[in-house]
Protein backbone atom coordinates (compact mmCIF):
# COMPACT_ATOMS: atom_id res chain seq x y z
CA UNK A 1 0.00 0.00 0.00
CA UNK A 2 2.79 2.68 1.04
CA UNK A 3 4.39 1.89 -2.68
CA UNK A 4 0.70 3.14 -4.37
CA UNK A 5 0.50 6.44 -2.05
CA UNK A 6 4.31 6.99 -3.52
CA UNK A 7 3.55 6.61 -6.88
CA UNK A 8 0.71 8.74 -6.59
CA UNK A 9 2.64 11.89 -4.94
CA UNK A 10 5.74 11.43 -7.33
CA UNK A 11 2.75 11.54 -10.07
CA UNK A 12 1.54 14.96 -8.80
CA UNK A 13 4.62 16.41 -7.30
CA UNK A 14 5.97 17.72 -10.88
CA UNK A 15 2.53 19.45 -11.41
CA UNK A 16 2.45 21.72 -8.47
CA UNK A 17 5.62 23.41 -8.65
CA UNK A 18 5.16 24.81 -12.01
CA UNK A 19 2.05 26.81 -10.84
CA UNK A 20 2.31 30.08 -9.73
CA UNK A 21 0.13 33.17 -9.00
CA UNK A 22 0.08 35.91 -11.36
CA UNK A 23 0.31 39.06 -9.64
CA UNK A 24 -2.68 41.21 -10.38
CA UNK A 25 -2.26 44.80 -13.27
CA UNK A 26 -3.22 47.83 -10.92
CA UNK A 27 -3.01 51.53 -12.68
CA UNK A 28 -3.21 54.93 -11.11
CA UNK A 29 -3.10 58.25 -11.52
CA UNK A 30 -0.09 60.59 -10.77
CA UNK A 31 -1.32 63.70 -12.50
CA UNK A 32 -4.10 65.49 -13.78
CA UNK A 33 -4.81 66.27 -17.99
CA UNK A 34 -4.23 70.39 -18.60
CA UNK A 35 -4.16 72.57 -21.66
CA UNK A 36 -2.89 75.59 -20.19
CA UNK A 37 -4.47 78.79 -21.03
CA UNK A 38 -5.58 79.22 -24.70
CA UNK A 39 -6.51 82.33 -26.61
CA UNK A 40 -9.35 81.84 -28.93
CA UNK A 41 -10.98 84.39 -31.62
CA UNK A 42 -12.81 81.63 -33.33
CA UNK A 43 -12.82 77.82 -33.18
CA UNK A 44 -10.00 75.36 -33.73
CA UNK A 45 -8.29 73.07 -31.68
CA UNK A 46 -4.68 72.54 -29.14
CA UNK A 47 -3.20 69.27 -29.61
CA UNK A 48 -1.06 68.16 -26.25
CA UNK A 49 1.06 65.63 -27.19
CA UNK A 50 2.31 62.42 -24.63
CA UNK A 51 5.59 64.67 -23.85
CA UNK A 52 3.67 67.68 -22.82
CA UNK A 53 3.86 70.28 -26.42
CA UNK A 54 0.95 72.00 -27.80
CA UNK A 55 0.20 73.23 -30.86
CA UNK A 56 -3.28 74.72 -31.89
CA UNK A 57 -4.90 75.23 -35.24
CA UNK A 58 -7.74 77.66 -36.41
CA UNK A 59 -8.58 80.63 -34.34
CA UNK A 60 -6.68 79.50 -30.93
CA UNK A 61 -3.68 81.00 -29.80
CA UNK A 62 -1.30 80.09 -27.22
CA UNK A 63 -0.65 82.89 -25.11
CA UNK A 64 3.11 83.87 -23.71
CA UNK A 65 1.64 83.08 -19.68
CA UNK A 66 1.08 79.65 -20.94
CA UNK A 67 -0.83 78.36 -16.73
CA UNK A 68 -0.29 74.74 -15.80
CA UNK A 69 -0.19 72.66 -18.93
CA UNK A 70 0.26 68.88 -17.77
CA UNK A 71 -0.12 65.83 -19.79
CA UNK A 72 -1.89 62.96 -17.90
CA UNK A 73 0.48 60.96 -15.82
CA UNK A 74 -0.46 56.93 -14.84
CA UNK A 75 1.78 54.02 -12.71
CA UNK A 76 0.91 50.37 -13.95
CA UNK A 77 1.89 48.01 -11.50
CA UNK A 78 2.58 44.19 -12.52
CA UNK A 79 4.15 40.85 -12.63
CA UNK A 80 7.66 41.99 -13.97
CA UNK A 81 8.59 41.01 -17.71
CA UNK A 82 4.78 41.39 -18.52
CA UNK A 83 2.90 42.91 -21.20
CA UNK A 84 -0.40 44.84 -21.28
CA UNK A 85 -3.14 46.31 -24.10
CA UNK A 86 -3.64 50.56 -22.90
CA UNK A 87 -7.44 51.39 -23.70
CA UNK A 88 -7.35 55.05 -24.21
CA UNK A 89 -11.03 56.52 -23.85
CA UNK A 90 -12.78 58.04 -27.69
CA UNK A 91 -13.51 61.35 -26.20
CA UNK A 92 -14.62 62.88 -22.87
CA UNK A 93 -16.40 66.41 -21.58
CA UNK A 94 -14.95 68.80 -19.73
CA UNK A 95 -17.79 71.64 -18.12
CA UNK A 96 -17.29 75.17 -17.63
CA UNK A 97 -16.55 75.54 -13.66
CA UNK A 98 -17.06 72.13 -13.03
CA UNK A 99 -20.84 72.26 -13.91
CA UNK A 100 -21.82 73.84 -17.36
CA UNK A 101 -23.58 75.05 -19.10
CA UNK A 102 -21.00 75.36 -21.44
CA UNK A 103 -18.83 72.49 -22.47
CA UNK A 104 -15.56 71.32 -24.60
CA UNK A 105 -15.10 67.88 -25.52
CA UNK A 106 -11.76 66.23 -25.32
CA UNK A 107 -10.78 63.54 -28.29
CA UNK A 108 -8.09 61.90 -30.06
CA UNK A 109 -6.57 60.52 -26.58
CA UNK A 110 -2.73 59.42 -27.47
CA UNK A 111 -0.41 57.20 -25.20
CA UNK A 112 3.44 56.36 -24.77
CA UNK A 113 3.74 53.92 -24.69
CA UNK A 114 1.28 53.44 -27.03
CA UNK A 115 -1.33 50.48 -27.38
CA UNK A 116 1.15 47.90 -25.65
CA UNK A 117 3.59 48.49 -23.01
CA UNK A 118 6.29 46.28 -21.05
CA UNK A 119 6.32 46.02 -17.11
CA UNK A 120 10.01 45.97 -17.34
CA UNK A 121 10.72 46.19 -13.26
CA UNK A 122 6.95 45.41 -12.22
CA UNK A 123 6.03 49.08 -13.13
CA UNK A 124 5.95 51.56 -16.10
CA UNK A 125 4.71 54.96 -16.54
CA UNK A 126 1.85 55.64 -19.31
CA UNK A 127 1.56 59.48 -20.21
CA UNK A 128 -1.32 60.51 -22.16
CA UNK A 129 -1.97 63.03 -24.34
CA UNK A 130 -5.27 64.66 -26.51
CA UNK A 131 -6.89 67.19 -28.67
CA UNK A 132 -9.27 69.67 -27.40
CA UNK A 133 -11.77 71.37 -29.51
CA UNK A 134 -12.86 74.67 -29.06
CA UNK A 135 -15.89 76.07 -30.55
CA UNK A 136 -15.93 79.80 -32.03
CA UNK A 137 -18.89 81.00 -29.61
CA UNK A 138 -16.84 79.14 -26.57
CA UNK A 139 -17.29 81.41 -23.81
CA UNK A 140 -14.53 81.92 -21.51
CA UNK A 141 -13.89 80.35 -18.60
CA UNK A 142 -12.10 77.39 -16.22
CA UNK A 143 -13.30 73.85 -17.73
CA UNK A 144 -13.03 70.94 -15.50
CA UNK A 145 -14.46 67.49 -15.30
CA UNK A 146 -14.15 66.21 -11.59
CA UNK A 147 -15.08 62.47 -12.31
CA UNK A 148 -11.78 62.75 -14.76
CA UNK A 149 -11.02 60.26 -17.85
CA UNK A 150 -10.81 56.20 -17.49
CA UNK A 151 -7.76 54.66 -18.78
CA UNK A 152 -7.77 50.78 -18.82
CA UNK A 153 -4.47 48.62 -18.77
CA UNK A 154 -5.21 44.36 -18.80
CA UNK A 155 -2.23 41.96 -19.26
CA UNK A 156 -1.74 40.58 -22.93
Amino acid sequence: MKEKILLLLLFFLPFTGSLMAQVPISISKNTDMNFGTIAASSGGTVVLSPSGSRTASGGLILPSFIGTVSVAQFTVTGEPRYTYAITLPAYFTLYESGVGPATMVVTAFTSTPSFTGTLSGGTETILVGATLNVSGSQTAGSYTNAAGFEVTVNYN
